[in-house]
């Protein structure tokens, strides 16, 4: 069996038991997950860029400690993808992030997708995640929520409401699909399945199918990261 890391980047194990749901209920019974959280003290969401390099150094000790026990993939659950270039500088197995993934496989599903987003403050960043991919011609909009992330948690009958509102006015935008930038709550997919005329992408559903295809690869054939140019190693 291989195993795969996942890393939620956040001082907070919130997150950990919502992840576990997701992936259990898609998890091949060839992949053993691993869900790590940070340590307290850290930030406990990741809406504001300085958080990201907060968290950067014990993500990567984290993905260091998974690389030398064996494991064969790793994940950044958090949809900036925070560090991931760096992290693919510093390690051998291949590390996936989701905003990458989970992008990647929504235009394999869809001419054009929207991506949810809880406030607008975050759609800078993820605009950027899409151009640094190629793909930023594929999506119709970003539709915000404006919920931060303690809201979300605080109300999640008002998040589904406002998941939905968005998700159909997307759809006036020419979205063929939409993909919401967090972990989707079950309560959101019901009501999705029933109430939209598009699919609703979870990345971290997406992220963990790209996890374990590139963990198969890795652990059978040893591919994982070029190196030659952009994930040139450093120097020891």
């Amino acid at each position: 069996m291989g195993r795969i890391l996942w890393v939620n980047p956040v001082g907070s194990d919130a997150f950990d038991a919502e992840t576990a749901e997701v992936i259990e209920g898609v998890r091949s019974p060839e992949h053993e997950v691993v869900i790590r959280s940070l340590a307290d003290g850290l930030p406990t969401h990741l809406e504001y860029h300085l958080h990201e390099h907060v968290v950067f150094e014990p993500m990567l000790e984290l993905m260091r400690e998974a690389e030398a026990d064996g494991f064969d993939a790793a994940v950044v659950g958090c949809f900036y993808d925070g560090g991931l270039r760096e992290l693919r500088e510093a390690l051998d197995l291949p590390v996936v992030g989701m905003a990458e993934a989970s992008m990647l496989f929504a235009c394999s599903l869809g001419h054009r997708f929207s991506i949810l987003v809880g406030r607008r403050k975050w759609i800078p960043k993820m605009r950027d995640n899409a151009i640094t991919v190629g793909i930023d011609r594929r999506i119709a909009s970003f539709r915000s929520l404006e919920m931060s992330i303690p809201e979300m948690f605080e109300d999640p009958a008002e998040l589904d409401r406002r998941a939905i509102e968005q998700s159909l006015l997307a759809v006036e935008d020419g979205a063929e699909l939409v993909l919401f930038s967090e972990l989707v709550p079950a309560t959101l997919v019901e009501r999705a399945a029933v109430e939209l005329p598009i699919p609703l992408l979870d990345p971290g559903v997406a992220c963990w199918k790209w996890a374990e295809m590139a963990a198969d690869i890795y652990r059978r054939t040893g591919l994982g990261h070029g190196r030659a140019f952009g994930y040139e190693a450093p120097p020891v």
